[in-house]
């Protein structure tokens, strides 16, 4: 049974530390004003009133008190509430999770939101101000959600076969690690023609150039660590390059300038990283540069970078 067992495993906290876990209020405080903006102001002014309402005047259950609109607010109202709090109980929160708010939100206030409900005032400042507030909030969400955060993951994948060119006498690195990131779409390693057309196996990139791709990135392998403990990275590292062996062999590993920072402060000084590609702007919620007090400082670990992974000599 889909949800017995769903709710069998998010009530495990050890199931979702792979994933991340957050405080319970996150739903409540970050995401739900983060996914609806001033949308979710109005909607938790609406459950509350309905709540005082409720709890405060019994003659509110009362069937003649109770219309068909009343009961389609309440219902609307009910299903926001029950699902922050159904959700709420999960310690692991992601904002995708509220989507389905979307509806009886927009239901409820989407007039609201740009000023247009007949019991507002009739301002055309007013009704300015809140379209203005509104438009300016999907921007701003736009441009993070749509180019800023996680920004880096596919233009590092489409970038991969041009580290081809900084092996001139040996071949490019058969390994790949992403590390920190999202996971990487991997369906971008074989866009372009068909693979039957181009004759290109599954381990290969193919973009207008495919021909000189699939010689370059020809049986890479991605290693996906997302979130993973630094243990475990250097776990992957060792399996994969073992340095003990004499070889000349590297490997790539993708992730942000800010967690590479903190990779050199456990100075693993059987490795040598060498920065081969920057993709910025990439904006990581979980891993934020450290503010020093230099703006260009902080901007500038905001990329995603692919490394070149060796033994040191």
């Amino acid at each position: 049974v889909v949800p017995w067992n769903a709710f069998r495993y998010n009530s495990n906290s050890t199931n979702l530390a792979e994933h991340g876990l957050h405080p319970r209020i996150t739903h409540l405080l970050v995401n739900m004003p983060m996914m609806f903006g001033p949308l979710s102001l109005f909607g938790y002014y609406s459950c509350v009133n309905m709540m005082k309402r409720r709890f405060g005047n019994l003659s509110f259950f009362s069937s003649s008190s109770f219309n068909s609109k009343t009961y389609t607010r309440a219902l609307c109202q009910s299903t926001i509430l029950s699902g922050l709090l159904v959700l709420s109980c999960a310690p692991h929160q992601e904002p995708r999770f509220l989507l389905p708010c979307i509806l009886p939100l927009v239901f409820l206030h989407g007039r609201d939101v740009v000023g247009m409900n007949s019991k507002q005032s009739n301002s055309k400042t007013a009704r300015f101000t809140l379209t203005g507030v509104w438009v300016a909030f999907n921007f701003i969400l736009y441009l993070f959600f749509g180019w800023l955060h996680q920004g880096g993951i596919v233009p590092s994948l489409l970038n991969l076969p041009s580290t081809a060119k900084v092996y001139d006498e040996g071949s490019p690195p058969e390994t790949v690690i992403y590390y920190k990131t999202y996971m990487p779409p991997t369906f971008l390693r074989v866009m372009g023609n068909s693979m039957e057309e181009r004759n290109i196996n599954p381990g290969v990139i193919a973009t207008d150039d495919g021909d000189n791709i699939s010689v370059a990135c020809e049986n890479q392998i991605i290693i996906d660590l997302q979130g993973r403990e630094m243990e475990v990275l250097l776990e992957v590292l060792r399996e994969r390059l073992p340095c003990n062996e004499n070889t000349d062999k590297s490997l790539l590993m993708v992730t942000p300038a800010a967690v590479m920072a903190t990779i050199a402060e456990n100075e693993w000084n059987e490795y040598t990283f060498m920065s081969v590609h920057g993709h910025g702007t990439h904006v990581s919620t979980e891993d934020w540069p450290l503010f020093n007090g230099a703006v260009g400082s902080f901007v500038s670990q905001l990329e995603l970078v692919t490394y070149n992974v060796s033994c040191s000599k």
